[in-house]
């Protein structure tokens, strides 16, 4: 228990903007920046702003760009499924072209830009393939909104890939 109070102050501590800033360069400090996963997650999940929502998602990205060191991480500790979750909810507002104002706010895009980079490692990629929120990847490509359609389809390529 005390180790989840001493994480969960953490990442009040340490915002998930600073966190993404931390691990953006190189990987040096991810075995640090681990522990942050599950509130990362817990973000993503939770009734935040859409911009800390957003940035929780850029943060995750960060913690897999330099290398796949935290990519097993990711997946164990539900942030892969939060991010996909998070997608499934604002998804509904990318296929509505009259609801151009709410995708601009939404964090959607900066979740596909995550997912997008994650799909590029093995563990990550089968955790998405195999998961029940995958099809509506597939459906976002349909978005009326370029950026989010080229994200999705390059989710689903980059999935299909053995």
């Amino acid at each position: 228990m005390c180790e989840n109070i001493a994480a969960y102050l953490y990442v009040s501590l340490l915002h998930p903007f600073q966190i993404g800033n931390a691990a953006y360069h190189n990987d040096n400090l991810y075995e640090e920046l681990k522990r942050s996963i599950p509130q990362l997650a817990n973000l993503l999940l939770s009734a935040e702003e859409d911009k800390t929502k957003a940035n929780a998602a850029g943060a995750l990205s960060n913690l897999i760009r330099n290398s796949n060191k935290l990519c097993e991480d990711i997946v164990s500790k539900g942030a892969l499924q939060a991010l996909l979750k998070l997608v499934a909810d604002c998804s509904a507002v990318a296929l509505n072209p009259t609801r151009k104002d709410a995708i601009n706010e939404s964090p959607l895009k900066i979740a596909l830009f995550s997912l997008a980079k994650m799909s590029s490692h093995q563990p990550c990629r089968q955790f998405i393939r195999s998961s029940e929120l995958f099809p509506v990847i597939g459906r976002l490509r349909q978005s009326p909104e370029s950026t989010i359609a080229n994200y999705a389809s390059l989710i689903i390529n980059k999935v299909s890939e053995a």
